[in-house]
């Protein structure tokens, strides 16, 4: 994949986390991009910035850029949402619901999910032959 091509990838990736982060929170995308201190808009657009730099892998400059905002911001978001990560359920299953619809917007597989589906399907296969097996030698 080319360099344009990777570009527009991302961009269109930020675009999905936007999109999956205004329907899990029930907003409008003008809501998303007001510049307000509205506390729910505030954690929707929080999450939108941690999913950038958990499943993107962007850096707090990049992640600056595309929402137009400083990366000191930025960080001071992403640690505000580490923080309520573990002290809000509310929010904890908030961003895991939106987590999980983000994935499968963009594409998302974890290594250890390949990982586990491999060993089912290895597992599946072994269990076939030795049912076979045993039939054969049956007869």
């Amino acid at each position: 994949m080319d360099e344009i091509e990777r570009i527009i990838k991302e961009k269109d990736n930020v675009k999905s986390i936007i999109k999956c982060t205004c329907l899990i929170h029930n907003i409008s995308l003008q809501d998303f991009n007001l510049n307000s201190r509205e506390r729910r808009l505030i954690d929707a657009r929080r999450m939108a910035y941690a999913l950038s730099k958990d499943l993107l892998d962007f850096g707090w400059s990049r992640i600056g850029k595309e929402f137009k905002m400083n990366h000191a911001s930025i960080i001071h978001h992403y640690k505000q949402h580490k923080s309520f990560l573990n002290t809000d359920s509310y929010y904890f299953n908030k961003y895991d619901s939106l987590l999980e619809v983000a994935k499968c917007e963009i594409g998302y597989v974890e290594i250890d999910s390949i990982i586990e589906e491999a060993r089912r399907i290895n597992k599946q296969r072994i269990e076939e032959r030795l049912n076979i097996k045993n039939k054969v030698q049956e007869l």
